[in-house]
């Protein structure tokens, strides 16, 4: 056997020794635990603050989850009844679908009377064909922008009618200063007959 032959099992020999003594004869050794300390240095947080984030995680969860649906709206509309006098008339909004309650109210206005209504005696004197080109809302006012020809035909008594309904709609469906536009601008005149109208809606505007 020559030298190196010779230091190889000499080292063999010292490895075999030291793990007999220390796995048989030291109790107190203990091999360390390698899968702990690589958990911990992967996500680069002790183990209390592992602990910790765990907890956390629930919180975190409920934050992500879907709101609760709102529940429906009644809004009222005004249109004419069989006398020719105004009645009010509800719609139902879907909150969770419709942006905005008090312009559904709008819209609604310009659809009706519903066909149900119609079978009943209902009518609107606001004139077939106008179409809202905007509804811009904010904490302070909001403008009603309609086409210009809610202000054509009916003579001046259909125009007043025709006015009141947006007048005690808006009002009923918000406490929000209301103004009425006509083609972008802000409808001080409507009509031929030259009805002056006093912004923001109230049930005063119409008085001379």
């Amino acid at each position: 056997m020559n030298f190196p032959q010779k230091l190889g099992l000499f080292i063999l020999i010292v490895i075999s020794v030291a793990y007999v003594y220390f796995s048989f004869f030291n109790k107190d050794f203990q091999m360390p635990d390698f899968n702990l300390q690589k958990n911990n240095q992967i996500i680069g947080k002790s183990e209390d603050e592992f602990n910790a984030l765990e907890t956390q995680q629930p919180e975190e969860n409920k934050s992500k989850e879907k709101p609760a649906p709102k529940s429906p709206v009644t809004v009222k509309i005004f249109i004419c009844d069989k006398s020719g006098n105004l009645r009010s008339v509800n719609r139902t909004c879907d909150p969770n679908t419709e942006k905005s309650c008090f312009a559904y109210a709008i819209k609604e206005l310009m659809k009706a009377p519903s066909s149900w209504e119609k079978s009943k005696g209902f009518t609107s004197e606001i004139p077939q064909g106008t179409k809202i080109l905007s509804i811009r809302e904010s904490a302070e006012s909001i403008m009603i922008d309609l086409t210009s020809n809610f202000e054509t035909g009916g003579g001046a008594e259909s125009t007043y009618m025709r006015v009141k309904q947006i007048i005690k709609t808006a009002n009923s469906n918000t406490s929000i200063p209301v103004y009425l536009y006509l083609n972008g601008k802000q409808a001080d005149v409507i009509g031929g007959e030259g009805i002056m109208l006093k912004q923001p809606l109230n049930e005063r505007s119409l008085d001379e």
